[in-house]
């Protein structure tokens, strides 16, 4: 077997038994499975890759793998240190796609797009005012934490849904579902363990977790491939 296609295999794998050991509380198995689909798809990404590897997209990587491990624990008093590593990630990935957005021109822009972007707008503050002001209580003690890791997201989806508006191809088809991705996960992780503990949102926030992970790895190709081609 291909040493690339084995690298995607074993992160389908891993992911279907680590999506698994959730839905079936099987705990030893969930320590096992989720580091394994990470690093699969990670060492996928490192593979292919057709330039040298891009640092940011390897720390990145490497953020949102420690933050996936602390979060294996799931204690309140872990969940500080989840919040740091992913914030981390997305704001080394909110810099990335602002320097691209700066070198865009928005005169070719379609009057149809800023509507497009507006609507996006709205939708993405109503799900900071969701995930903030009604799933998290004031009195409670991350809340300005929870503030500005909310606003850090949104801000990173906004951008990411510019980026697709303005320039519709397969690299920012992959960003707009890997964001999408990641705002399902949050929202619904945040309402199961500190609002409303509803099954079907932590097995939807885990799937889309393990989803979030193969469009970015493809993310990070098709922008490589990109600049190979520059």
């Amino acid at each position: 077997m291909n040493i690339l296609k084995s690298h995607l295999a074993l992160y389908f794998l891993f992911g279907i038994l680590y999506f698994l050991s959730i839905c079936m509380d099987w705990t030893y198995l969930s320590y096992i499975a989720k580091p394994l689909f990470i690093g699969a798809i990670s060492f996928y990404y490192f593979e292919e890759s057709k330039k040298p590897v891009n640092y940011y997209n390897c720390t990145i990587l490497a953020l949102l793998f420690f933050s996936g491990v602390i979060n294996l624990l799931e204690g309140y008093s872990y969940f500080i240190y989840v919040l740091f590593f992913n914030f981390l990630a997305y704001c080394i990935l909110l810099f990335k796609l602002i320097k691209e957005l700066s070198k865009m021109k928005l005169y070719k822009i379609e009057k149809a797009s800023y509507l497009s972007i507006l609507l996006t707008l709205i939708f993405l503050s109503c799900v900071l005012y969701i995930s903030s002001f009604i799933v998290f209580d004031r009195s409670f003690e991350l809340y300005k934490v929870i503030l500005v890791y909310g606003f850090t997201l949104i801000t990173l989806s906004f951008c990411a849904a510019f980026m697709y508006l303005v320039k519709f191809n397969q690299k920012n088809t992959y960003l707009i579902l890997y964001t999408l991705n990641i705002i399902i996960c949050e929202l619904f992780y945040g309402i199961y363990h500190y609002y409303y503990k509803v099954p079907l949102l932590r097995f939807t926030s885990i799937f889309c977790y393990i989803l979030s992970f193969y469009f970015l790895a493809h993310y990070f190709l098709k922008e490589s491939n990109e600049q190979v081609k520059e």
